[in-house]
């Protein structure tokens, strides 16, 4: 009788000190597949690991293209512009789940716009060139749009100027968004 108790007592420790089950990770996801950013911008992804008791939470972050966007800890932040595809990797079982990162060109309009000269004096058939400056140096369009005030005394063709007559001419150049500088042609 002594040595049936001793095994049963012996079988019931070990039922009750068996370690629980370690759960493992089935999957995770983003709280977003697809995102667009401009240049500069961060925005925040959350993964969620499956199941939510699993003992392991761990995500390891990645970028496909780090120029374009970088991520640390789920902040993604725009660099440049093109595309970058983040992945969130778990730590336990390498479940991944992606987000496509679109970044576009952050927009600087032009706050200005100068030439190099305000004033010529030609003659008749003479040609000059004009230069026009866009201000600031990294303005996203700096297409000008050149004209005469009067087409019959100058012409104006992409800043090159030609005296056609006698008189006085206003050369104007605008920018895309309005900013305009001038040169008086006699």
């Amino acid at each position: 009788y002594l040595g049936f108790c001793s095994i049963a007592l012996a079988i019931g420790l070990l039922s009750c000190t068996e370690e629980p089950a370690i759960v493992a990770v089935t999957s995770v996801a983003l709280d977003s597949t697809s995102i667009t950013l401009t240049e500069g911008d961060s925005q925040i992804l959350t993964a969620t690991v499956s199941p939510s008791n699993a003992e392991n939470q761990k995500v390891l972050w990645s970028s496909s293209n780090s120029s374009v966007a970088s991520v640390k800890e789920g902040v993604v932040t725009a660099l440049k512009a093109g595309n970058a595809t983040i992945t969130a990797k778990t730590d336990d079982g390498g479940k991944t789940a992606t987000c496509t990162v679109i970044v576009e060109a952050k927009n600087i309009p032009a706050t200005g716009v100068t030439l190099d000269k305000t004033s010529y004096e030609m003659t008749e058939g003479d040609k000059f060139t004009l230069t026009a400056t866009v201000n600031p140096e990294n303005a996203t369009n700096k297409n000008i749009i050149w004209s005469s005030s009067d087409s019959s005394v100058a012409k104006v063709n992409n800043g090159k100027v030609t005296a056609i007559n006698p008189g006085t001419a206003t050369i104007t150049a605008k920018t895309a968004n309005g900013k305009t500088a001038t040169c008086k042609v006699t």
